[in-house]
């Protein structure tokens, strides 16, 4: 016969077997908890950074590369064919307006300019020598038409009189025709004379035309090799510094050849350059910000390179503060054109988070939890991106890079405690 189980039994059985039942179901709590730790997405919060967003201005630039050079540089080229006769600073001098570098040697050029001088001094004689020939005949013609005005007077006297001694029967017809002719004749000699005399003018003029024309020539050979000695003296027409110079003596050089530099090293510019995508972006007068260790210094486009080499434009900024101390020659520089200004709009600081501008996808930090967010992407410059959608005022947002994490809509934020 079987025993009878014990209340005390069956109850400690039923509280053992609650125990099983709870120890399994916190397991699988435990289990469940720990897998989903381990599947969800997560970042670690030391290795984000994000910016609040604020209301305030921002100005919508275009990034170019930018090299600081003397706004004012003098290249000194050889103005003749020669060779280097003696040098009088070197690279680094200060140099003082008017002050030579260097001396080329100019004999030949001397030689050549005394000739020219004694040429144009031989066409002036030749001039003079003309004008007083072609006046001597002058002279000698006006004479010979006063003395034709007199014989043209005499027979038009005697005309005259044949005709009245004519009328009253006394003379003949002849004589009366023969004094016509002779008028006749004089009155065409003296205008032939006279004519001559103006085509001696006029060739006269046209002489001392092609005379002068030929002096003029002269004279600005002699100019022009005049200019050429001055320049192969080199001289300085600025104080500056000397940046460079061709310091070889007796070395040759030809006409048009770079002998030396000088630069003013203190006031300077920006040669900047910028893919000619944004051409149409691109004015003259556009205000413009070059950073020098994340100090602005602003300034304008002052000109613009008409032509595009390799798919870059070249262009000039004209600094406000020329002589700022964080200039020097050479540096390179991030230089910003502002294309547009905006005020009181919604900006977040820039970072790698925004990819360009219009619609993307951005994270905001909500406590813990980090969720994917639509956004409207506005102006955007080198430190501010203008959100024109999508974000308040004050929220907080992930501005490190989240494309490892694009195509989640949450993600959690692991922060040491």
């Amino acid at each position: 016969m079987d025993k009878e189980i014990s209340a005390d039994v069956i109850k400690k059985r039923k509280i053992k077997s609650a125990i099983k039942y709870i120890v399994i179901v916190a397991a699988c709590i435990l289990l469940f908890v720990v897998f989903k730790a381990l599947i969800s997405p997560s970042i670690d919060g030391a290795r984000i950074r994000t910016a609040i967003a604020e209301r305030g201005a921002i100005e919508g630039t275009i990034t170019a590369s930018g090299v600081v050079v003397p706004e004012f540089e003098q290249v000194i080229i050889s103005p003749l064919q020669s060779k280097i006769d003696s040098i009088f600073h070197k690279a680094g001098d200060q140099i003082r307006i008017g002050e030579p570098i260097l001396k080329l040697n100019n004999e030949f050029t001397l030689n050549a300019l005394e000739q020219l001088k004694d040429e144009y001094q031989l066409q002036k004689n030749k001039k003079t020598q003309l004008q007083l020939a072609m006046e001597r005949t002058l002279i000698d013609l006006n004479t010979q038409l006063q003395i034709m005005d007199l014989q043209v007077q005499s027979f038009a006297s005697k005309l005259e009189a044949q005709e009245k001694i004519y009328n009253l029967g006394g003379g003949t017809k002849t004589n009366f025709e023969q004094a016509q002719l002779n008028l006749q004749i004089a009155t065409l000699e003296r205008q032939q004379l006279e004519d001559r005399i103006e085509n001696q003018k006029k060739s006269l003029k046209a002489d001392l035309t092609e005379l002068d024309l030929q002096l003029r020539i002269q004279k600005n050979r002699i100019n022009e090799l005049e200019r050429q000695l001055e320049l192969a003296k080199a001289k300085a027409v600025r104080n500056g510094v000397i940046t460079w110079v061709n310091d070889n003596i007796g070395a040759n050089v030809n006409q048009g050849e770079i002998i030396a530099r000088i630069a003013d090293l203190e006031k300077f510019k920006v040669e900047s350059k910028i893919s000619d995508i944004h051409a149409p972006k691109l004015i003259v007068g556009n205000p413009v910000k070059a950073r020098i260790n994340d100090i602005d210094l602003t300034g304008v486009i002052s000109s613009i390179k008409p032509t595009i080499e390799n798919g870059i434009i070249n262009f000039i900024v004209e600094l406000d503060d020329k002589t700022n101390e964080l200039l020097r020659s050479n540096l390179r520089v991030d230089v910003f054109v502002i294309t547009s200004t905006k005020t009181d709009v919604i900006r977040v600081a820039n970072g790698p988070y925004i990819n360009g501008s219009g619609r993307q996808e951005i994270f905001v930090v909500q406590g813990d939890i980090a969720v994917r967010r639509t956004v409207m992407v506005g102006d955007t410059n080198f430190d501010w991106v203008e959100i024109e959608s999508g974000i308040e005022e004050g929220e907080e947002i992930i501005i490190t890079s989240m494309e490892d994490h694009i195509h989640q809509t949450e993600v959690k934020i692991k922060r040491k405690k």
